[in-house]
């Protein structure tokens, strides 16, 4: 009986003791069990940033492509930069997403848990990186084979820009040079219509006309005459094209034209203050270059 007892106390410690072991053991499961579904909050949580920075980088993706657009069109030079910088930006965001994925399935790893839904999320995630990358380094490559077209364009029109204003200096050279001799041609047209206009006249007594050299003495047995020697600094010039009247200070009567103008080129008018020689014909009259009036 007093055996029976002890065994009884001893049965009823060790169940104590088993007792006490499984509960702290539950009790440390326990605490491993909410440990592990914090990590997975957690780590779902992380999860499900990184697939919001992905989608996110597709609405980047098309403001990326717009622009790349516009620079087609436009062919600024500094909008392709602002592309590579926004396209390294996206870069390096893919890059922190990618090193956060994998040091998730590292822990994972670590702490030997291995979900099935949980791995596929990470599969997926590192597929849509993979796919990212891709895109944006087909992305870059289209930037700088645009950049190298757009720069070609632009030497290529510069040249044909320096081309034209060759062009254009060569035909303004031509131009000044035809404008030269246009002026020299109309200077000389000009100098020709003064020459071929122009007469030289003289007006004087028969005496002053002998002294001056326009008359020879007459003699004996020889008439005084008109000489053929003129001096041109004795002479009054006039241009017929500007006026074609000359006046003389005497009446008709006492006036003589001893030079050979065609007497059909001009007439004498008689005024009150003496005698206008009118040139009627002035291509005829001009002929003669020189006008000898005696008016004695």
């Amino acid at each position: 009986m007093k055996n029976t007892k002890m065994l009884y106390i001893i049965i009823s410690i060790l169940l104590v003791i088993v007792l006490i072991f499984s509960i702290t053991k539950i009790n440390n499961l326990k605490k491993d069990n909410e440990k592990i579904q914090d990590y997975f909050s957690q780590t779902l949580e992380a999860l499900s940033e990184i697939q919001d920075s992905l989608s996110g980088i597709d609405t980047q993706d098309l403001i990326i492509k717009r622009m790349a657009s516009n620079l087609e069109v436009d062919g600024n030079i500094s909008n392709s930069e602002e592309i590579m910088l926004s396209i390294q930006n996206i870069n390096d965001y893919i890059a922190l997403n990618k090193e956060r994925l994998i040091n998730i399935e590292e822990t994972l790893k670590e702490k030997d848990i291995e979900i099935i839904g949980l791995q596929r999320i990470i599969r997926n995630l590192k597929n849509n990186i993979s796919e990212k990358e891709s895109l944006i380094a087909e992305m870059s490559s289209q930037i700088s084979l645009l950049e190298q077209m757009i720069v070609e364009e632009r030497v290529a029109y510069q040249k044909e820009i320096d081309k034209k204003d060759e062009t254009i200096s060569t035909q303004k050279s031509v131009m000044d040079s035809q404008e030269t001799t246009i002026s020299i041609q109309k200077g000389t047209i000009t100098a020709q219509e003064l020459e071929i206009n122009t007469i030289h006249y003289v007006v004087g007594k028969k005496k002053q006309l002998i002294e001056k050299g326009f008359m020879t003495k007459g003699g004996l047995l020889k008439k005084a005459k008109k000489s053929g020697d003129y001096n041109k600094e004795e002479m009054i010039a006039l241009n017929l094209a500007e006026k074609n009247i000359i006046e003389i200070d005497e009446k008709i009567k006492s006036i003589k034209v001893l030079s050979d103008q065609n007497v059909n080129s001009y007439v004498l008018e008689e005024t009150e203050n003496g005698t206008l020689l009118n040139i009627t014909d002035i291509n005829e009259f001009r002929k003669i270059k020189y006008l000898i009036i005696q008016v004695d």
